[in-house]
Formats: C-alpha cells, structure tokens, sequence
C-alpha cells in the first residue's frame, strides 16, 4: 500500500514540476487564459472545480506619530 502512495506522490511531483514549467515564461494574462482552459475541460469532464473568492480589502490602519 505503501509503494502505490508514494507512486502517486512521484506522479504528482512530476505534474507539479512540469506545470510550473510550463507557466514560468507566462505573463499574467496568459496564465489567467491558461488556468481559465483547464477550467472549462475540468468542468465538461464533470469534475469539481473551486471558484476563487474574491479578496477582502485591507484595512487601514492609523499611524500614530
């Protein structure tokens, strides 16, 4: 059992590495376009995929001085 969970640690190193890759030469827009992809095929696939929430914005802190 043991040598099929580390089986599946070594395949998902290797997705790991050769995503980032892949979207290290990327700009911002072309990975949003990319990420937008594997979005739309994981969905017609049927399989589960986490909307981002949106960010809370900071709050303001007073200076005192």
């Amino acid at each position: 059992m043991n040598l099929q969970i580390e089986d599946f640690l070594d395949h998902v190193d290797q997705w790991k590495f050769k995503v980032h890759k892949k979207l290290k030469g990327l700009t911002l827009a072309q990975r949003k376009a990319f990420w937008d992809k594997i979005h739309t095929e994981a969905r017609k696939r049927g399989l589960p995929v986490l909307e981002a929430k949106p960010k809370r914005p900071t709050k303001r802190s007073r200076r005192i001085g």
